[in-house]
């Protein structure tokens, strides 16, 4: 039978590992298997550059730098814990070996940040200048699409252009003083007409204002007359004497000359 290699052989030395390849190999095969993607991965337009293809080569690429910093990280975490395991066992110089070999993977997963970095960079540049080209494209075409809306006309011509608006401009200015001195005249026929009507509305008002102004004051006359009669007669009132005093003062009168009083009269004369 074939002899086979030993699996922790084949896990320690990468090149040897299934399916793992050097850069360089794994960069070939990228670029092999991209060529039959790209066939797929068609623009709107229909064409593949080859800009394109170098892309995709770098995008499969860096894929599978990252699957391989990814199994290098796990042999890295096993040779750790199989030197621990020998350190306790007391295997010392198995426990070295060990350590050897994650220093080596250590080393390894180094320079696999070192190309993914570089492949990450180179993307990123070509990206980059893809999106400069399409600004720059756009930008020669709106030049040409400026020039080619500009060929229609020349400085001259603005110049013409320019004269003929500041004329159009002056005829109407003189049309419209002419129409203003018709309109001013019609204004002043229609503020003298108003005129006289406010006037005669003026004269109707202050006329009712005066027959208004000689009826309340008619009144007010005769309001004054009955109040100046009624304190007169309150006065002539206050100045006589009541009733009862009066009577009264006859009686005292009768006393003092002895004259026999009015009841004693009526009863003599009964």
């Amino acid at each position: 039978s074939r002899a086979r290699a030993s699996p922790r052989i084949l896990a320690s030395v990468p090149s040897l590992r299934p399916g793992s390849l050097p850069v360089g190999s794994a960069s070939i095969m990228g670029a092999s298997s991209s060529a039959s993607r790209s066939r797929r991965a068609k623009k709107p337009d229909g064409r593949v550059t080859e800009v394109d293809r170098q892309v995709l080569g770098l995008k499969t690429q860096r894929r599978k730098l990252s699957a391989y910093a990814a199994r290098v990280a796990t042999q890295i975490a096993r040779e750790t814990a199989n030197a621990k395991a020998l350190a306790k066992s007391g295997d010392k110089a198995r426990c070295l070996h060990a350590l050897r070999r994650r220093k080596l993977h250590e080393q390894n997963a180094n320079r696999i940040d070192e190309w993914a970095m570089s492949v990450e960079t180179l993307l990123s540049s070509i990206e980059q200048a893809q999106a400069t080209a399409v600004v720059l494209k756009r930008l020669k075409e709106g030049n040409d699409a400026l020039r080619e809306a500009q060929a229609g006309y020349g400085v001259e011509d603005v110049h013409e252009t320019l004269r003929e608006m500041e004329a159009g401009a002056e005829r109407e200015a003189k049309i419209n003083a002419m129409l203003a001195d018709q309109l001013d005249q019609n204004a002043e026929d229609a503020a003298l007409a108003e005129l006289v009507e406010l006037e005669r509305a003026a004269n109707d008002v202050s006329e009712t204002t005066e027959d208004a102004a000689t009826t309340k004051g008619n009144e007010i006359e005769k309001t004054t007359t009955k109040r100046s009669d009624s304190a007169s007669i309150e006065e002539v009132k206050a100045a006589l004497p009541s009733a009862p005093r009066a009577m009264e003062k006859k009686k005292e009168e009768a006393k003092e000359s002895g004259e026999p009083s009015a009841a004693r009269v009526r009863v003599a004369a009964s």
